[in-house]
């Protein structure tokens, strides 16, 4: 084995003998520079020259983006489990308040149909009142005339008045519970409206009988449509 030095390096290189034992070659030569030797060590394994403090934060780096995903992904989770129960709670007052809301409003249609059926009462048991009041006094006036021409405007008088309140009757609104009683008083008003018109046409007859018989109908249709009157007052109270 031979030591010669380098021109090219100026270090030191040893040679190998060659295959039959002869010199060595060039080639063969294997350089034992200390830098050289060092770079290439370096150039080959880059992760040996890592400290233990680098090789550290490389799984340190991993472990902490994993440990803040756990805490993320619980904190998202909580979030969206608390969303959940509070969409939970609101969806269940909201059904109470549509229940509330569906049960005051049953109240206030209950409410509003019941005044509006007290106003319909109301209103038709004013008609009766002023148009019957108005019936009564006409037949005051004819039961106490005195003298032909007396007897015959009264008459006249309450003929009108009878047909009148047999109109303003028949364009009411009629409630339900009065029905029957209203039937009463159409019946006895149309009866007084019949012997008012004999009454009268005796009258200007000189019809003696036709007076009376008018007279009397009278009578019975103002007894019918008294009675009728009573019940509409027992049925509006």
């Amino acid at each position: 084995m031979e030591q010669r030095a380098d021109a090219k390096t100026g270090g030191i290189v040893t040679l190998q003998p060659g295959p039959n034992g002869g010199d060595a070659t060039p080639d063969a030569a294997i350089a034992v520079d200390p830098a050289q030797s060092q770079a290439q060590e370096a150039t080959a394994s880059p992760a040996a020259s890592k400290s233990p403090g680098a090789r550290r934060r490389g799984w340190i780096l991993p472990v902490a983006i994993g440990a803040a995903a756990l805490i993320v992904s619980g904190t998202l989770g909580g979030f969206l489990w608390s969303t959940v129960g509070e969409r939970g709670i609101a969806r269940h007052q909201l059904t109470e308040s549509q229940r509330t809301v569906a049960a005051t409003r049953q109240q206030l249609t209950a409410a509003q149909s019941e005044a509006e059926t007290r106003k319909v009462t109301s209103d038709y048991v004013m008609l009766i009142a002023v148009d019957g009041g108005q019936a009564v006094a006409d037949y005051g006036a004819l039961a106490a005339c005195s003298s032909y021409g007396q007897c015959r405007t009264a008459a006249q008088q309450a003929l009108g008045d009878f047909q009148t309140f047999q109109s303003d009757r028949a364009a009411a609104t009629v409630p339900t519970d009065l029905a029957n009683a209203d039937g009463q008083l159409r019946d006895g008003l149309s009866a007084a409206i019949a012997a008012l018109q004999e009454l009268i046409s005796g009258a200007d007859n000189d019809d003696l009988k036709k007076v009376k018989d008018g007279a009397h109908k009278l009578d019975v249709a103002l007894l019918a449509i008294g009675k009728a009157e009573a019940a509409l007052d027992a049925g509006s109270s």
